[in-house]
């Protein structure tokens, strides 16, 4: 490492150290994990708070330092205080130890979020990439309040625990230079916040516990909900020994209220084709070839839709299993076309003619079509219903805005009203192995202990303690160290934008509240949580509602802006 510097004062802190060595390849009883850091979105540059010791090979940072890391003809700089340190290709900075209570890591880019451990920072294609080495637990402390809440009972939080402690540790040991990364395509890791009490004492009481199976580290798969039925791991990812992953009704999922559920209601009588929605292109083309083959106009400018008789569901995906996964939706439905007459203009007999007993449907006068020379009846209501089937995959689950995970896997039912058949999809995730929303409920309403919910989505499958072998940070023993320097400042929650118009009749203001205090709370284009994210909502921050969308969703305004929340993260000003 070269030094570029006309700064003599800075060698009386910067030590001749020998620092460990981070191993290429973690090995699963460390209790090491590395974490690629995604999120950050990195460039060419980042700004590093260190609210903790480290040491950068030869050099030594005491607490409250800022550094700059930036690319500068494909290699690494560092700046600090006027220095400018050639770092090469990679750089590691080693955490030391800190006395108890003392926040012990690093911030990047003015983020709130501390991240504990060691960081690997490397340049690849021309951008910065950084991989966080943290010890399991504390790894955890930013995991688990994000793939659940820190709101849910803490029961439920210490399975969450052990699931993502059995996850990360199995994933342990890859030939990449990094073990999972920070999103969902492994688990959501955005850092540790004091403020997350909740999930750092789930943590603590569940400290090395693991799943296992066969003597190996299981695999601990959950998701956010699985609707009602948890799914088999074959389904999603073929082949494996899962026999401690099973298929079954999960009731507690269900009827959690926070389970996520989108519908779309069929009105049983239609004032017009048009009151099918984006159906009705897929209906009247069924109808079309149906009505055709019975002798009847097959234009679809022909074709009315009355009513829909009834709509059941139908043909699970899978047949290895008692899946409620369903591939077609079957809709009875009441038409009027037109017949085709004989050329003497008499009706010929169909399978629909009334002949015994019955009062005949009426036929009016025939009509001559221009340029056909086929004559056809009026239209008529067809004696019985039509039953028309759908695909479900994509047609019905596109056209009704059903799809929440984008992969055709939601568990779609069909429930009557007094006025309409109401269509409800279900489930956000694979759905394999623990649902969250399950094991909330388990925890909250029926007072179950971590090791029941956890028996209940892994049965067969062994919950144990592990031991780490890795070694605690070591103490930085230099004078300069005994008085901290400031304290990095973490950027403060941002402040909810003020409301400066009034609601009109018939509107009402609601507060953001049912959300952490450093959360946040998505504002949508449309009511579903597929649409477009128009802005970021924080605590305390005051809506008005314009109206109210189904069951879920109101539709709001904030000053220069209109979109959706869901209700249950709001609560009506003044309550």
């Amino acid at each position: 490492m070269k030094i570029r510097s006309r700064f003599v004062a800075m060698a009386l802190v910067l030590m001749m150290l020998l620092p460990p060595v981070l191993p290429a390849q973690a090995e699963k009883n460390t209790g090491l994990v590395r974490v690629l850091l995604t999120r950050l979105n990195l460039t060419t540059r980042m700004e590093l708070s260190l609210d903790g010791s480290y040491t950068l090979n030869e050099l030594s940072f005491q607490r409250g330092s800022k550094l700059t890391v930036a690319i500068s003809g494909g290699k690494l700089m560092v700046y600090y205080e006027g220095m400018a340190l050639d770092a090469g290709k990679q750089l590691t900075l080693v955490r030391h130890a800190a006395e108890k209570g003392q926040e012990n890591g690093l911030r990047i880019n003015g983020a709130y979020e501390l991240h504990p451990g060691d960081l690997v920072v490397t340049v690849r294609d021309g951008q910065l990439r950084a991989v966080l080495h943290a010890p399991i637990e504390e790894y955890l402390l930013g995991v688990v309040p994000y793939e659940m809440s820190e709101s849910f009972p803490v029961e439920a939080l210490k399975a969450q625990a052990v699931a993502a402690r059995t996850y990360a540790l199995r994933k342990v040991g890859s030939s990449q230079d990094y073990d999972v990364v920070d999103n969902t395509n492994d688990q959501a890791y955005y850092g540790v916040k004091a403020q997350n009490t909740n999930a750092a004492q789930a943590v603590k009481e569940t400290e090395g516990m693991c799943g296992f199976y066969k003597g190996e580290l299981a695999q601990c798969y959950y998701s956010a909900s699985n609707g009602g039925q948890t799914e088999l791991a074959s389904h999603v990812w073929g082949s494996g020994d899962y026999s401690y992953l099973v298929m079954a009704d999960d009731p507690y999922d269900l009827e959690n209220p926070e389970s996520v559920v989108k519908q779309a209601s069929l009105p049983k009588k239609l004032s017009s084709n048009d009151a099918l929605g984006k159906l009705k292109a897929p209906v009247l083309g069924a109808l079309s070839e149906i009505l055709e083959s019975r002798g009847y106009d097959g234009d679809m400018e022909h074709i009315r839709v009355t009513g829909i008789a009834g709509a059941e569901t139908a043909l699970p995906m899978y047949t290895d299993s008692p899946s409620k996964i369903m591939t077609l939706l079957r809709l009875s439905l009441t038409v009027q076309a037109r017949r085709l007459l004989e050329d003497d203009g008499e009706e010929e007999i169909s399978m629909f003619t009334v002949i015994t007993g019955e009062t005949p449907v009426p036929t009016a006068a025939p009509e001559r079509i221009d340029g056909t020379g086929e004559q056809w009846s009026a239209m008529q209501t067809l004696p019985q219903p039509v039953l028309v089937t759908l695909d479900i995959f994509p047609v019905v689950e596109s056209a009704l805005d059903l799809s929440i995970n984008g992969s055709r896997n939601e568990l779609i039912t069909v429930r009557e009203t007094d006025t309409a058949f109401v269509l409800e999809s279900r489930r956000y995730g694979h759905g394999v192995g623990m649902s969250q929303r399950g094991a909330q409920r388990m925890a909250d309403v029926y007072h179950w202990k971590y090791d029941q919910i956890l028996r209940f989505y892994y049965p067969g499958m062994q919950v144990s303690a592990v031991k780490y072998t890795y070694a605690t940070p070591t103490a930085l023993d230099r004078t300069f160290l005994t008085t901290p320097g400031p304290a990095a400042t973490p950027t403060p929650r941002p402040t909810p934008q003020p409301l400066t118009v009034t609601p009109a009749p018939g509107q009402y203001k609601v507060n953001v509240t049912n959300i952490g205090v450093n959360s946040y709370l998505n504002m949508r284009a449309a009511p579903n949580t597929q649409a477009d994210v128009l802005r970021q909502l924080y605590y305390g921050q005051q809506l008005i509602v314009l109206e109210e969308e189904g069951e879920q969703w109101l539709k709001v305004s904030l000053d220069d802006l209109t979109g959706y929340v869901m209700k249950d993260f709001v609560q009506k000003d003044g309550e």
